[in-house]
């Protein structure tokens, strides 16, 4: 584990979950591909930007947005076949890490 990751789990799930929907959508055709690709490239930037202390309120509000934005999405990929129930389960398990991580942030920043 490299000193980074052990600072930063909240990163190292990020790039996980970006990692595995960018091998899966990033080059497939349609709409629904791109706003996953690009939904979850966006939470990853917001989420380096709060972890460099940039905005980092403002970033981790924006974060759990993203992350409700890309639970929505992943249900209807599942619906319109472009994901299995597995899949989605596997992935939804990454999402829901992530948001216990911003969970316990916002509360330790207080009210936004």
């Amino acid at each position: 584990m490299s000193e980074h990751s052990a600072r930063a789990p909240l990163f190292v799930d990020s790039l996980a979950l970006a990692e595995w929907l960018l091998a899966k959508f990033d080059t497939a055709p349609g709409r629904l591909a791109r706003n996953l690709s690009d939904t979850v490239l966006e939470l990853l930037q917001v989420i380096t930007l709060a972890l460099k202390d940039r905005r980092r309120e403002a970033h981790v509000e924006l974060a759990d947005e993203l992350l409700i934005r890309l639970r929505a999405l992943l249900r209807l990929a599942v619906e319109c076949g472009r994901l299995t129930h597995e899949q989605y389960g596997h992935v939804l398990e990454r999402v829901d890490a992530i948001g216990r991580q911003l969970g316990g942030w916002r509360r330790k920043l207080g009210p936004v």
